[in-house]
Formats: C-alpha cells, sequence, structure tokens
C-alpha cells in the first residue's frame, strides 16, 4: 500500500553554519556549525534516504529511477525527465554566505552537466535587522560590470528581511543571505554556485575558499527584480509561487482537512509552523515545524489535521 514517503535529513557541515537547525526546528544533531539540512534530494552531492515504508532503506535516486515506480510515485510529468527535479532543505547563516551566483539550465547543462539553479526562500525565523544580499545597485550596468565584481561590497544591494517574508531568487541573480536567518529554501535539483566573494574567511579546512568570477561574469543577470511577499499573517490558503520548475501553495490547517493527490506530480510538503498528523487509512505520523515529506501521486485521499502553516510543492 502506497503512503506518504518520510526521508533521513543530510547534515551539511559549513564555516558559516550554526546550531538553530538543531535547537529551532528541535533536531538531534551532535555537530557543530550546521549550515544545511537537505530534507528532500536526489542530487548526487545528497541523496535523501527513506525512512519508512515498502520503500524503507532505499533512496529517492533509486526510487526515481525504478521505471515501474516512476509514473505512480512521481506522476506523468516526471516520467520523461532525467532526473528528480527539485531539492528541499533548510539554511541556518550564523554568518553570511559568500555572494554568489546560479547558471540558468542552458549555461549549466553546456558546462557543468547540471540543472540550473532557480530557487526560492521562505524565511523561518531571523534577528532583528537581518539582511539578503539581492542584485547590485542601479549603477551597475554591463560595461562596468567586471570592475563592479572587483570591488562587490561596494555595489551590492542590501534588503532587510523579517519572519514569514517569501523571495525568489532567479538564476543569474547575485545574492547572499546574511547572518542571522533561518529558512526553508525550494530549488532546482542542481549544486552549482559561483562564488564571487567569500568575505577574506577561511574554509573549515583552513584555506580560503575558491571563487569562480570568470564564470559568474558570464551568467549574472543584471535585470533580475526584486520579488519578495510577506506571508507570516496570511490566514487563508493561497498559491505563492508558479513557475515551469514548480509550483508552491501555502497551507494553512486549524483543524482537519481532506486531500487527494495529483496524478500529474508528486506533492511535496514542508511544515513550517505548528504540529499535526498526516493520515492515510491506517497510516498516521505525527508532523511537526520541519517535518518533510512526500505525498506520491496515486496516494489518493488522505488527511492533514492538527493546527500548523506547510508549503506545498508540486509540479
Amino acid at each position: 500500500m502506497l503512503e506518504p514517503i518520510f526521508f533521513k535529513p543530510i547534515y551539511k557541515q559549513v564555516v558559516w553554519g550554526g546550531n538553530n537547525i538543531k535547537e529551532f526546528l528541535n533536531r538531534d544533531i551532535e555537530e557543530e556549525s550546521i549550515g544545511e539540512s537537505w530534507e528532500l534530494s536526489a542530487h548526487i552531492t545528497g541523496i535523501s534516504e527513506i525512512i519508512n515504508g515498502v520503500f524503507n532503506n532505499k533512496n529517492l535516486y533509486e526510487l526515481f529511477n525504478d521505471e515501474t515506480k516512476r509514473k505512480e510515485i512521481f506522476g506523468t510529468k516526471c516520467t520523461t525527465m532525467s532526473k528528480f527535479p527539485i531539492l528541499v532543505k533548510f539554511i541556518d547563516a550564523q554568518e553570511n554566505l559568500s555572494i554568489q551566483v546560479h547558471p540558468d539550465d542552458e549555461y549549466a547543462e553546456k558546462y557543468e552537466n547540471d540543472f540550473g539553479k532557480n530557487e526560492v526562500w521562505y524565511i523561518m525565523d531571523c534577528k532583528e535587522n537581518a539582511k539578503i544580499v539581492y542584485g547590485f545597485k542601479d549603477e551597475v550596468k554591463k560595461d562596468n560590470l567586471a570592475d563592479a565584481i572587483e570591488n562587490i561590497e561596494n555595489n551590492i544591494r542590501y534588503i532587510e528581511v523579517k519572519k514569514g517574508d517569501f523571495i525568489s531568487i532567479p538564476a543569474g541573480t547575485i545574492h547572499a543571505i546574511c547572518k542571522g536567518i533561518l529558512l526553508c529554501e525550494i530549488q532546482q535539483s542542481s549544486n552549482v554556485t559561483y562564488r564571487v566573494f567569500d568575505w577574506n574567511r577561511l574554509g573549515l579546512d583552513g584555506k580560503p575558499r575558491e571563487l569562480h568570477k570568470e564564470k559568474a561574469k558570464e551568467v549574472i543577470n543584471l535585470n533580475a527584480k526584486t520579488q519578495i511577499s510577506n506571508y507570516y499573517n496570511i490566514k487563508d490558503d493561497i498559491n505563492i509561487y508558479n513557475s515551469k520548475y514548480f509550483n508552491i501553495d501555502l497551507i494553512n490547517i486549524k483543524n482537519t482537512i481532506i486531500e487527494k493527490s495529483n496524478k500529474e506530480s508528486f506533492i511535496a510538503y514542508i511544515v513550517l509552523e505548528g504540529m499535526g498528523i498526516i493520515k492515510k487509512e491506517d497510516f498516521i505520523k505525527q508532523i511537526k515545524k520541519g517535518s518533510v515529506f512526500l505525498i506520491p501521486a496515486e496516494l489518493g485521499e488522505y488527511s492533514l489535521a492538527g493546527n500548523m502553516k506547510l508549503m506545498k510543492v508540486y509540479l
């Protein structure tokens, strides 16, 4: 019998990481400086292991590449895809991340054998006056881009953010998550990042981390526009993002709702706040802030109950 699929998190230790994934999401983590928790991934650099049901101990990469199961689990839209299309992670920025940019599909496929990287962020928690880097100042144009990159700290645009902000980062956007932010990121399944500046610090190995300025110059899109909305106090269900890569609804649950799977696409849920249960016939599991799970395309009816806010991601 099909049931909702849960996964073992993959924790990434990085120089800018902290302990908020452990503390804010109440995770049992021994390591320090955990900057990322990959929750749903079939990317070769971090593959999610399934921890329940008939697929227990298999991983998402294996399951997606099982042609006998792909339509049933992932939906008709995935039947012609070469790779599982999305990656869901939590990011804890104890310190600033590098100023960076991601390529689009065409460039990434040609030079990196990977997807491009369009991504979105939902700010789950942040310190007062927390900021992100989003794009360049208006005076940066194509003819002075090289100089702007060499003097990057003086040419970037900072934007203040708060809890509940939803931010779209199209491929080609120069950006950085700054210190004091915990967020959920939904992105294309890619791990291609071109660092432009890393605050003159050393990595965990005691050496400066590699920069990729020349590639960054080739992929930066100076026309990228700021797209930020705040949904912290939204009480109704609402669609908050649509693209050819994935779509996102924000779901608020106060009692019990009955949902039905979509044969065109799997659904990934991320619990942003609160707690409750997911139920499918005899299957019942508690979910809480930080829970991430996948609804198979042919699961049928299931219920969500409790007091919680979730993101619903689908193709």
